[in-house]
């Protein structure tokens, strides 16, 4: 496409998002409306008679809201009053999803039809957008982090899914006016809160009630096996990752990660940080810290890791604990759903890590991620 032609478009969707911003006062209260979440510490969903508000708060700046949407039928008009917020005619009949864990969530509560463009193509791995990338019907925006803007203002989609990052936008993308739904799930500090999101994508797409059956379950899986944890005392310690390029990244104290090791009854070394994210450190400091855990789960992509490849990456990962006492334990990511499965469905995660940690609490130990390597 012409390249005078994509600035007709863009100057033509800023017009339309400009005017249909035109929201009134700030505080939605006097609406009324029902809170549709309850475990997700970013997301709100308040669900209004004649729309309904979306909150993503910002996972950096405390107290500060990172994005408001205002969700009206798009078969209904336009409310006269309604808060400021980037307006989203729901339910959504195209999209663009940059990461494949979200494209994932969209199809499983059924709405494939309404995925036009994926980034990323390459890690896709879910029947439903491969076969439609095959035949058209997808089409491939090119990387998430540089995806081409000629493909997206072709296609004109309703809105994008993206993952916000802290002191980083969208580049060209946000100029188009197209709404950018700013999916901070991983952010979440609780697995379930994570989980949670799948509600948002269920109001996106007019899902609302299989997204909820869904998350239901999740719930109630994941609470159970809990329960079978909660009270263990002989905790074994548990480390992530191995060291690449010089750093080691380990969950934050306070990242869903920690929090799934804690309910699966392990001892975490960082479980006093209070970081969301990850930390970057250097090999002396985990081994400092972490020299004596008795598991190490490490995940890979494309190759099955082996103890040999291990040292040879770096000579002193073989003085770990795990590493001689046969607690090390890898995923391929490529050739399993691992991502694609626990940010949504931390309950599989769950039974994983306990049939890891404690390989007698559960009747069924089988892994379906990560295998132990010797």
């Amino acid at each position: 496409m012409e390249m005078r032609v994509i600035f007709f478009f863009v100057a033509t969707w800023c017009f339309s998002f400009i005017s249909c911003n035109r929201g009134g006062a700030e505080d939605y209260t006097p609406y009324g409306g029902d809170t549709l979440t309850c475990h997700a510490q970013l997301l709100t969903i308040v669900e209004h008679p004649k729309f309904t508000i979306v909150d993503i708060a910002d996972p950096w700046h405390e107290a500060k809201r990172l994005q408001r949407y205002i969700l009206v039928n798009r078969n209904n008009p336009m409310p006269e009053k309604y808060p400021k917020g980037v307006v989203v005619k729901v339910p959504l009949q195209s999209s663009v999803i940059y990461s494949s864990v979200h494209a994932d969530v969209a199809v499983e509560i059924g709405a494939a039809q309404a995925i036009t463009g994926i980034a990323d193509a390459q890690y896709h791995k879910t029947p439903e957008i491969v076969s439609a990338m095959d035949n058209g019907k997808i089409i491939d925006v090119g990387a998430s982090m540089s995806p081409s803007v000629e493909r997206i203002v072709e296609m004109s989609p309703e809105a994008i899914f993206a993952s916000p990052y802290q002191n980083a936008g969208y580049g060209v993308i946000e100029k188009l006016g197209i709404p950018i739904i700013e999916c901070a799930d991983y952010m979440e500090a609780n697995p379930l809160g994570r989980a949670e999101w799948i509600k948002l994508f269920g109001v996106l797409y007019g899902k609302q009630k299989v997204a909820n059956e869904i998350f239901d379950n999740v719930c109630d899986n994941y609470n159970t096996l809990v329960g079978l944890t909660v009270n263990i005392k002989d905790r074994p310690m548990v480390i992530s990752e191995m060291m690449t390029n010089g750093v080691w990244f380990v969950p934050g104290g306070r990242s869903y990660m920690a929090q799934l090791f804690q309910d699966a009854g392990a001892d975490y070394p960082w479980r006093d940080d209070t970081s969301n994210g990850s930390l970057q450190l250097t090999f002396e400091a985990v081994y400092d810290k972490a020299h004596d855990a008795d598991y190490w789960l490490i995940k890979t992509f494309g190759n099955d890791l082996t103890l040999d490849r291990l040292k040879a990456d770096y000579s002193l990962h073989a003085e770990m604990k795990a590493f001689n006492r046969g607690g090390v334990h890898s995923c391929n990511t490529a050739t399993t759903t691992l991502f694609e499965d626990f940010p949504f469905h931390p309950d599989l995660l769950l039974q994983e890590y306990i049939n890891i940690f404690h390989p007698n609490l559960l009747p069924d130990g089988k892994l379906r991620y990560f295998k132990n390597i010797r």
